[in-house]
């Protein structure tokens, strides 16, 4: 069964690293759901499903927390997707 991978993004502040991190996915044709801060999820709910994640963006595989974009690109490298 495929991994399920979720990414916290936000557009407001621009964020480099969610945008390097969503195309380095359309570019391997990952399949991926996209949750904007701000927009699919306040702020405050965020904060508070996830207390201890202090940066964006925020990768989950399947329900698992494997970081941010440098976590994603290495799982990327590894061919792990």
């Amino acid at each position: 069964m495929a991994t399920k991978i979720t990414m916290y993004t936000r557009n407001d502040p621009p964020c480099a690293y969610c945008e390097r991190a969503k195309s380095l996915m359309d570019y391997y044709g990952v399949d991926f759901d996209n949750k904007i801060i701000g927009e699919n999820i306040s702020r405050e709910e965020f904060i508070d499903k996830f207390p201890n994640i202090k940066t964006v963006p925020a990768v989950f595989f399947d329900d698992k927390f494997i970081g941010g974009y440098q976590e994603l690109e290495k799982e990327v490298w590894n061919h792990q997707l």
